[in-house]
């Protein structure tokens, strides 16, 4: 018996060892969400939530044992009574297919985590960006989350609850800063420097994204080419590529020509070319490399010149979303992709 004590905190400290956390989207670990929410503490009424966040954050399965959420940033929050039940699962199908319904989001291994009970949430006084985070809620039943299957579905159903405000953060809207590739544009004998730009700043999967060329001939041809790299041989030259032995000196190729686009410049010198990007969040992180070129005569021998390249990063989407309703008779709900609480969850 005395040794069964003694084997005790060993296997005690091993399970609390086992115990990390996840942040789920990672990229918020240190970084502001750009929204905030009221739903589902914030209301002062019975609200229902679904959330859902992509296997694409997650490679590995995780037995969930808790989740704490973040207040917006700057904001404080009192302490405040709801009386609530999680259900957690994996989402029925692939993110872009969330249905505003939400009995079609529910996959069938959804499972009660903690059935309905009087949650306190804390006060948070002290207000800081990132948000501070809530106590750790403890589910009564664990939940094991196997990315493979599809993304985890978090259902919060608040069946009541004290008044007032607890504002939560949510994933942030991105920017897409636009990079340089290579040398600079090559100075025509006669005219302005071809210039490209993107006229997005924000390149989000599912959405459109527009390059745009600038200070062209009017009614010159003009083209848009895609790529793939900013390394590589072209031409039977390495990138950058320099055209100077066909008669273009100081213009470069600075990018693989994967596709070519072309088009008649406007009076203003400008020509537009819309793409869409593929709805599918796998899409974030893909740089997208553009450079511009224009047939001008007596330019240089070759007549033609090119642009400095540029690239731009799909950056959002986040992989998340959300389906919400006031009240709890509601079959279906208010859909958001890209939107969904920052949660942390305790994990082994």
């Amino acid at each position: 018996m005395a040794g069964f004590r003694v084997l005790v905190p060993f296997l005690f400290a091993g399970w609390l060892a086992a115990q990390t956390t996840l942040l789920l989207p990672g990229s918020h670990a240190q970084r502001e969400g750009t929204g905030t929410t009221n739903v589902p503490f914030g209301r002062s009424s019975a609200t229902r939530m679904q959330c859902v966040y992509d296997g694409l954050l997650q490679p590995q399965p995780v037995t969930i044992t808790a989740l704490a959420l973040r207040l917006d940033g700057g904001a404080t929050a009192a302490g405040k009574q709801v009386d609530c039940e999680i259900w957690m699962g994996t989402a029925a199908q692939a993110l872009v297919a969330l249905s505003p319904d939400f009995a079609t989001n529910r996959g069938p291994d959804l499972t009660v985590v903690l059935p309905r009970q009087t949650v306190s949430l804390p006060a948070l006084p002290t207000a800081s960006s990132p948000g501070p985070w809530t106590q750790p809620i403890a589910l009564t039943t664990p939940f094991t989350w196997q990315p493979a299957n599809g993304g985890l579905l978090i259902e919060v159903v608040v069946h009541q609850q004290t008044p007032g405000a607890y504002a939560l953060d949510t994933s942030y809207v991105c920017d897409s800063p636009e990079l340089a590739i290579g040398p600079v544009a090559c100075v025509p004998a006669l005219g302005a420097p071809l210039r490209v730009e993107s006229a997005t700043t924000q390149v989000i999967w599912g959405r459109p994204w527009v390059a745009r060329i600038l200070a062209a001939e009017p009614g010159a041809l003009v083209t848009l080419v895609l790529g793939q790299s900013e390394t590589g041989v072209l031409f039977g030259q390495a990138l950058p590529a320099n055209l100077a032995p066909l008669g273009a000196p100081n213009c470069f190729v600075s990018i693989d020509i994967a596709g070519s686009f072309f088009a008649i410049a406007q009076n203003d010198g400008t020509a537009t070319f819309p793409f869409a990007i593929p709805n599918q969040p796998s899409a974030v992180g893909v740089d997208i490399r553009y450079q511009a070129g224009e047939l001008r005569p007596g330019a240089n021998s070759l007549g033609i010149i090119t642009s400095q390249g540029h690239k731009v990063a799909v950056c959002g989407w986040e992989p998340v979303g959300r389906v919400w309703a006031g009240g709890l008779t509601a079959t279906a709900g208010t859909r958001e992709i890209g939107v969904a609480p920052v949660v942390r969850l305790t994990v082994q």
